[in-house]
């Protein structure tokens, strides 16, 4: 990736935090956007447990996780694959079909690749756009089925990012190889 200076640290795949040694912060033009100390990967998933263990409810811990996941995957995946059984309710079931269900309310940020009547005839021009272009892993949802609890449109789009969290976190696939992926096949529900 060819980005430095204040484009670095916003983009989620390659932002570190603190843990961007000397020489990359020289690299990239970071210098004076970063503290000045160095920290490990493992100092930052020990600050990050700290806040982590103080949040009350898991659909809270969730949401904490996604924002983490949007804006430093590095760190984000050290915390899952140190703290994997802990997490694991919390990025996949059964917190995610709470998730799924109160997305709407909780969208942050657009993850993955979204197909529906509306942008259906333009599949190709929308998959050749798409920042990662190694894909090797998809998951897709139609929403419809979800964990029991029914259709629940694009809200669906938490079961493929949860499980991609899994794949990367307990089965080392790469997560710039992989493409959450949700199809609105159309609802009955009014609420929607």
């Amino acid at each position: 990736v060819r980005v430095n200076g204040v484009a670095a640290p916003p983009l989620p795949q390659i932002n570190k935090g603190a843990a961007f040694t000397m020489e990359e912060r020289k690299a990239l033009h970071l210098s004076g956007l970063l503290p000045p100390t160095v920290k490990t990967m493992a100092q930052q998933v020990e600050r990050c447990y700290g806040t982590y263990s103080q949040i009350p409810t898991n659909i809270q811990k969730y949401q904490y996780l996604r924002h983490l996941q949007e804006r430093n995957e590095h760190l984000y995946y050290a915390f899952l694959e140190a703290h994997l059984s802990e997490v694991m309710p919390v990025i996949y079931t059964p917190t995610v079909g709470e998730a799924c269900q109160k997305y709407s309310y909780m969208f942050n940020f657009s993850r993955g690749l979204s197909f529906s009547p509306d942008n259906i005839h333009k599949a190709d021009e929308i998959v050749g756009e798409y920042h990662l272009q190694d894909i090797r892993m998809i998951v897709v949802t139609d929403s419809s089925a979800i964990l029991g609890i029914g259709d629940q449109g694009y809200g669906g789009m938490g079961i493929p990012i949860g499980k991609l969290a899994l794949y990367t976190a307990a089965g080392g696939v790469s997560p710039f190889q992989t493409c959450p992926v949700t199809i609105d096949v159309g609802t009955g529900r009014e609420d929607l």
